[in-house]
């Protein structure tokens, strides 16, 4: 019994049937002819060409594919794999399509040979990939540019500098990296804020990128935090020091910003290729340590040395040092002797930081503050001085031994929320009056940050602590400004004090800041009194209070208490 063959309303049936599903597809898929001309398609390839099924398959013009893909190149590439799948091979790709009536989009494409009598044709199932393939470049960009300042990042430096030593650097036509780190951008940040951090950020990376044309620079990049990199191409060192001098007064011009306006410097390290290494990938490690050096030292600007590598390398010794140091209690406070000039003798002492290293003995205060600055430790470090001297100095204060302590508050500090509550819980852990306690702050963190630093700077006064403005004269204080604070003293810089004998100018400073110090209310101290004669110089002066190496150099706490029961040179 032989099958009946389908009836005409069957095979309608079926056929519709079959169009249906493929119409309610997403996927666009259509029937080719051997010279990749339609002679199918669903509504889904209709609607990405921009182009009805009838116009696709008009008899005798039926459209070739290549005419709606767009771009040579995308003809080419579909070309291709069309004559691999007429070989019967399974072929799969990716192309863009930019059809001259439809949309662009990417597309993944299969293309399936199918053998019948009249000839053979490729079914093509694309899938459309747009998203996918955003996603991905979305991907590759986040891994390859800066989001903030959409600079390149530290890996496309890397990719650039390789792809650029191929083409073929030599001692004739040398490649040079400049590593560039801006200076107090940490202190910035957190006292200002993170949104006018990243503004500075944005500013810095555009004016680098204006570099690029005025100075010959090739390729600018963002290294991370607030580390920029600058390429140049075929440029000797001396060229180099020139350019990088040129930068740094780029960076260091004025920004306005709500509260006035802010400047900045910045410390850059120079490494050459071939020069100093022919290894890309190490370039940037050479140029960064170049730039720790030029930091370190305050040269502004190095050119990397086998020096500045070691440099370098100790400049990581001595953050893990100073990290145990803190940990095991290292770092303690050492204090000098502060004299009342114009009564007698009533004692203060200022608690300084002092470190006895294992191996390389007595660390300069100036190097580890500015190290725990510059690594977020300066914090701890802080908590640490404090806590030991209020501890130490507590049994003296409150037998009235010592009449006050004072203790240096970095400007980093005063973006910590929490330093008022600290040191409020000191004072009543160990029993010590508010009132004893004096914090110094350095006039330019004072001065230059009023309205960011201002509700620590109130917490801390209204806790009952004294402030007091170190290194007076250095900044740029004005007479409104100190109005603003709560300050109950000042502190002349020592650089003022020490030829205060045969400097004329400097005497005059001395008396003028002293005469407007007392017309405010305020308490005068001088630090680097050096001799009798300064002594006596000052006191004729009015200046309340000295400090210096002829009255007491910093010493121990155990000390400090031998040196309380005598009676100084300066007080007889």
């Amino acid at each position: 019994m032989t099958e009946e063959p389908p009836s005409e309303k069957d095979v309608l049936f079926y056929s519709e049937l079959l169009q249906a599903y493929f119409d309610s597809t997403d996927d666009a898929i259509f029937v080719l002819c051997d010279e990749m001309k339609f002679l199918s398609c669903n509504k889904t390839t209709q609607t990405w060409l921009g182009t009805p099924e009838e116009e696709l398959i008009l008899h005798n013009q039926r459209i070739p594919i290549t005419r709606l893909l767009g771009k040579q190149l995308n003809v080419k590439e579909f070309s291709t794999f069309f004559q691999s799948a007429l070989k019967g091979e399974a072929v799969a790709f990716e192309v863009f399509m930019d059809p001259p009536q439809g949309t662009q989009r990417w597309a993944e494409i299969h293309l399936t040979k199918v053998d019948i009598e009249t000839g053979d044709m490729i079914v093509a199932v694309a899938r459309d990939i747009s998203e996918r393939k955003k996603h991905i470049a979305t991907i590759d960009y986040q891994s390859h540019f800066d989001a903030l300042t959409g600079l390149p990042n530290r890996n496309s430096l890397i990719k650039h500098l390789h792809e650029s030593q191929k083409t073929g650097i030599s001692t004739l036509s040398p490649l040079v990296l400049l590593a560039i780190d801006l200076d107090r951008f940490k202190e910035i940040n957190e006292s200002l804020g993170q949104q006018l951090g990243d503004s500075i950020l944005q500013e810095t990376a555009r004016r680098l990128s204006q570099a690029t044309d005025t100075l010959a620079g090739e390729f600018v990049a963002r290294l991370g935090g607030d580390a920029f990199a600058l390429v140049i191409n075929d440029i000797n060192l001396e060229n180099a020091r020139i350019v990088a001098n040129t930068i740094r007064r780029l960076i260091s011009k004025t920004i306005d910003i709500e509260s006035g306006k802010i400047s900045l410097d910045c410390g850059i390290g120079i490494a050459s290729l071939p020069k100093h290494t022919d290894d890309a990938g190490s370039l940037i490690q050479l140029a960064e340590a170049a730039m720790h050096t030029a930091k370190i030292e305050k040269l502004g600007v190095s050119i990397y040395s086998d020096e500045a590598s070691i440099t370098s390398t100790k400049r990581l010794q001595m953050i893990v040092d100073l990290r145990e140091a803190l940990e095991t209690g290292s770092i303690k406070p050492h204090y000098q002797p502060v004299i009342a000039m114009q009564s007698n003798g009533a004692t203060r002492v200022e608690a300084l930081a002092r470190w006895e290293h294992n191996t390389l003995g007595h660390v300069s205060p100036n190097l580890f503050i500015q190290l725990a600055e510059e690594v977020g430790m300066i914090n701890k470090l802080t908590s640490h001085i404090l806590a030991t001297a209020i501890q130490e100095c507590a049994n003296a204060i409150n037998d009235r031994r010592i009449e006050n302590l004072s203790i240096n508050i970095s400007s980093y500090c005063l973006s910590n929320a929490d330093l008022a509550s600290e040191i409020k819980a000191y004072l009543r852990e160990y029993s010590v009056p508010a009132n004893a306690i004096t914090l110094e702050l350095t006039e330019s963190a004072m001065m230059s940050n009023i309205s960011a630093t201002n509700k620590t700077i109130n917490d801390l006064h209204c806790l009952g602590l004294k402030l007091s403005i170190d290194d007076f004269g250095t900044g740029y204080s004005s007479l409104s400004k100190l109005k603003q604070l709560p300050i109950k003293e000042l502190k002349i810089d020592k650089s003022f004090i020490i030829d205060i004998e045969s400097n004329a100018e400097d005497a005059a400073i001395t008396q003028a800041s002293i005469q407007m110090a007392h017309s405010l209310g305020l308490t005068v101290v001088a630090e680097g009194v050096e001799n009798e004669n300064i002594w006596n110089t000052l006191k004729s002066l009015d200046c309340d209070y000295a400090q210096g190496f002829w009255i007491g150099h910093p010493m121990p706490d155990t000390e400090l208490f031998l040196w309380l029961e005598k009676s100084t040179p300066a007080a007889s």
